[in-house]
């Protein structure tokens, strides 16, 4: 008999749990679409820019992107080149212009047609393209806990070998691929804060694991290949990476309200109306290495 009276307590009060559930929605105002910017110039790959807006929150449909723009890049502040737009691609701007080192770079973005926000006359802040050192060498190496440097997990590594420029306030961004697929939302950076003007791989200073263990490939396979770029960038991108980092880690109840992230982009007569995204001006030395079994 308890047990009966249990079983209908227990589905009552399912049913007021039930019955109280309710559908609230939402009634959030829709923010007039802002510029976004993603740009990218090196001494050794091509150049381009990729123009959007932003969207409405709730908004599943793909960004929009923003065609028929003036995209033009300035070096030591004289125009050296417009941007062509891709064919295929709405809103991707492309050229094959190489950077030089030690040279200033600007960008400059002319809509005419779109929302308020976004119609104008865009720069982006003078960059320097840095000097970057080489990646003399990725070898491989067995690594365990014993060794320098050390690994938790025996096996095959990948190991890199260059040297810091001379010179404080460097910073340098590595970039890993493994048979030509980018790693995914990497955000590795080192800083030669302490670290001036040393090598990595000589002396008491160990080589970097920069990859590893490697996995023996399957029967009729090719071993793995990897590929490492090696990125001189700006303190101020680096620092808007660290922010935006910090961003994209937020989640619980216990973190802060995420911040404005703002790049480097601004609107011509108006440097507070700032555009999202980046354009990066970066020095690039590249290397590679394929598995040894």
């Amino acid at each position: 008999m308890k047990r009966i009276q249990l079983y209908i307590l227990l589905f009552t009060l399912l049913g007021l749990f039930e019955a109280c559930t309710d559908v609230v929605e939402l009634d959030v105002d829709a923010a007039e679409p802002e510029l976004v910017v993603d740009g990218f110039l090196s001494n050794d790959s091509f150049s381009y820019v990729k123009l959007s807006q932003t969207a409405a929150y709730f908004d599943n449909a793909d960004f929009t992107a923003i065609s028929g723009a003036k995209v033009s890049l300035y070096k030591d502040g004289q125009e050296v080149l417009v941007y062509t737009e891709s064919n295929d691609q709405a809103g991707f701007y492309e050229s094959n212009y190489l950077g030089d080192f030690l040279s200033v770079y600007q960008l400059k973005i002319e809509i005419d047609n779109g929302p308020d926000k976004i119609v104008g006359t865009w720069w982006s802040d003078p960059d320097t393209l840095r000097a970057v050192p080489n990646i003399d060498s990725l070898q491989q190496r067995r690594l365990n806990r014993n060794t320098t440097p050390q690994a938790f997990q025996d096996g095959e590594y990948a190991v890199m070998f260059f040297g810091d420029l001379p010179g404080a306030g460097d910073f340098y961004r590595v970039i890993r691929s493994l048979n030509d697929s980018v790693f995914a939302q990497e955000n590795n950076f080192i800083s030669d804060e302490g670290f001036d003007g040393i090598y990595f791989g000589q002396g008491f200073i160990p080589p970097i694991n920069i990859y590893g263990p490697f996995e023996d490939p399957e029967n009729g396979s090719q071993p793995d290949s990897l590929g490492v770029i090696l990125q001189s960038v700006s303190p101020a991108f680096f620092d808007y990476m660290q922010i935006l980092n910090s961003q994209v880690q937020t989640g619980s109840p216990f973190d802060a309200p995420p911040a404005l992230v703002l790049g480097n982009m601004y609107q011509e007569n108006d440097a507070d109306a700032h555009a999202f995204g980046y354009f990066r001006v970066v020095g690039s030395s590249r290397n590679g290495i394929r598995y040894q079994p």
